[in-house]
């Protein structure tokens, strides 16, 4: 990403509403006014509905800003959920690396699995989506 580690960092976290396709990629998409992240373990990741609901997507499991977040991905109902990690690596002074892990699919049963497996194709979009904001 075009942008120093910090920048990318707070971008993703703390302004996920201006840059997640929320009208494709959220549990109610065109409902969606915000998108939450709480910046701490155990915090929760959720969309907020225009009428002021909230539908969680996952909950912090390891926070370590600027460098790391990890998260459950909680988006498809289910007694087992994956896990994204996400490492911000500085390459220079306006240049990090974002490497994204999704992991856990194991754990899943075949029909959780068809449903996530649909998920895991839009994370390229979604962070390209990232990018062109950190780029403007």
């Amino acid at each position: 990403m075009e942008a120093d580690q910090s920048r990318t960092f707070g971008t993703f976290t703390k302004r996920l509403a201006t840059w997640w396709p929320i009208d494709s990629f959220a549990i109610e998409p065109g409902k969606v006014r915000d998108v939450c992240l709480e910046e701490w373990v155990g915090g929760r990741i959720y969309e907020v509905l225009d009428d002021g609901a909230e539908r969680d997507w996952g909950h912090i499991l390891r926070w370590d800003p600027p460098r790391m977040v990890a998260f459950t991905w909680e988006v498809i109902q289910g007694p087992v959920f994956t896990e994204v990690e996400l490492l911000f690596k500085k390459l220079g002074p306006t240049l990090t690396r974002v490497e994204m892990t999704h992991r856990g699919w194991e754990n899943l049963t075949p029909l959780l699995m068809d449903s996530y497996l649909a998920h895991q194709t839009g994370w390229p979009f979604i962070l390209g989506r990232l990018q062109a904001v950190l780029s403007a």
